[in-house]
């Protein structure tokens, strides 16, 4: 990582740091001065200050947060209907859709900053004028420039859902000569930039899509937003790691017909190991046998390695007997309560390890310092991820459960793209019959093997006009 980048992931770092210790952030709104809450990138304000600012008042019943405005003597005001984690809302009984989903902070909701104006169209926030584009050597540099009052910041948040796109909202109001501009922006894509599409609401939704792989930077001042992109380093996909989980005492998940986990996915891995290996990549198993490997030496492996991908296989189970299907996870805080009880199921086999001076699985700063280490590889696990999903569901003809994100002890500090298969559920008895099976077992390696070529041919460098996807064994040369 270079000084740039290292001065960048510790200022994020702080800001993280900043917020877990409770460093206070203020936004204005409706005339008052509301304290925010930084959940994951999202700046927040609590519903009940926003209610205030307001002049009306807010509850919950069951598993929705109501909000009520003041009106006049005969009727009150409009009524706003909110579900934490739900991109959704009632505003009088029509729906809208709001850029970021509101989220629960103990028992109470906070409403994205950027969904304010979207919210709230009469109230006052800053108004979108201009978009300039600009370079800055291999940087391609977007400013959002906003007609702000005194003491009122613009707001943004952004969101990667790919290498090659990127979300942007802003917490503003377009004018009406913002939408021309991105028109002729997407018209005359400058490089990297291949298209800019904003939402038809008329809103400050914008999407961008990239002709290579980027990393970008958000930065958001008082009165402009900076989107700065540049290319991501090319590099080849060369040595993969792949971790079959459990082994030895640790059986993993138990069927109702005794198939363990362990069993399982140490077949399924040396089926993908050879599969693997055909198309030119050097592949290292973290057990090749019935032992077991503690998590810390499975998370050391890929580095010690010099790996350039680490994939941890792993079948799953659940109190729920119709679960079955395959998810791929990707190492981040659990946003549901699935995802955090299958971090806690596979993190489990610390209990019967000595961890040392490793880290806490459950120690928060613990996970943020992590995070920030594997920062400029989160995107990309994010996306190796969605690979194996998009090739593996159909070929192995599996129910599709969706990429995932958690807090798996095993993923943390491989400093490369690192992801966690669940290959079916043990626990279901048709999928346990499936999983029993040399040829279901067969459809999975190949499904995970495509998936991990499709990424590698997006990452790796072109040769001839052609992408190459490993290394030919005997010319030691990248294959094309």
């Amino acid at each position: 990582m270079n000084r740039g980048s290292s001065r960048s992931t510790v200022a994020v770092g702080l800001l993280y740091l900043a917020t877990a210790l409770g460093v206070a952030r203020t936004v204005d709104f409706a005339g008052a001065r509301l304290e925010t809450v930084l959940h994951g990138k999202t700046e927040c304000v609590p519903l009940t200050s926003v209610a205030t600012a307001l002049h009306g008042r807010s509850w919950r019943v069951a598993d929705r947060f109501v909000m009520v405005l003041a009106g006049d003597s005969a009727a009150p005001g409009p009524e706003y209907v909110f579900r934490a984690d739900s991109i959704h809302a009632l505003c009088d009984g029509r729906r809208v859709q709001l850029p970021a989903a509101p989220v629960k902070d103990g028992d109470r909701l906070c409403i994205p900053v950027v969904a304010l104006a979207r919210l709230f169209p009469s109230s006052h926030v800053p108004e979108l004028q201009a978009l300039e584009t600009s370079r800055q050597g291999d940087t391609l540099v977007f400013t959002f420039k906003a007609r702000c009052r005194p003491g009122e910041k613009m707001t943004g948040l952004g969101d990667s859902k790919s290498s090659l796109g990127y979300h942007l909202v802003l917490g503003a109001r377009p004018d009406s000569g913002f939408g021309p501009q991105v028109a002729i922006l997407s018209l005359t894509p400058p490089g990297l930039l291949k298209s800019v599409v904003l939402d038809s609401s008329g809103g400050t939704d914008m999407t961008f899509s990239f002709t290579q792989p980027v990393a970008e930077r958000l930065s958001v001042l008082s009165d402009r937003v900076e989107l700065r992109v540049w290319p991501r380093p090319v590099r080849a996909i060369k040595r993969i790691v792949l971790d079959p989980g459990h082994g030895g005492e640790s059986p993993g998940a138990v069927g109702r017909r005794g198939t363990r986990e362990k069993v399982v996915v140490l077949d399924v891995a040396r089926r993908l190991k050879k599969k693997l290996e055909k198309q030119g990549f050097d592949v290292i198993l973290t057990r090749d046998s019935d032992t077991f490997v503690s998590l810390a030496d499975r998370s050391k492996c890929g580095n010690g390695q010099k790996a350039d991908l680490f994939v941890s296989i792993h079948a799953n189970a659940s109190p729920n007997r119709a679960a079955c299907g395959l998810e791929t996870y990707f190492l981040s805080e659990a946003k549901t309560d699935w995802e955090r009880a299958v971090a806690s199921r596979e993190n489990a086999a610390l209990q019967m390890e000595d961890s040392g001076p490793a880290l806490d699985p459950g120690d928060d700063v613990g996970l943020i310092l992590a995070d920030l280490a594997q920062n400029e590889y989160l995107v990309e696990s994010s996306e190796l991820a969605a690979q194996i999903q998009e090739k593996t569901v159909p070929y192995a003809r599996i129910k599709d459960r969706g990429v995932r994100q958690a807090n798996f002890y095993v993923l943390r500090n491989n400093f490369m793209p690192a992801v966690l298969v669940e290959c079916g559920f043990l626990s279901n008895r048709s999928e346990e019959r499936l999983l029993r099976q040399a040829d279901h077992r067969e459809r999975l390696a190949e499904g995970i093997c495509r998936g991990i070529v499709a990424f590698a041919k997006l990452y790796s460098p072109k040769v001839n006009g052609s992408t190459s996807g490993g290394r030919d064994k005997k010319t030691g040369q990248t294959k094309s």
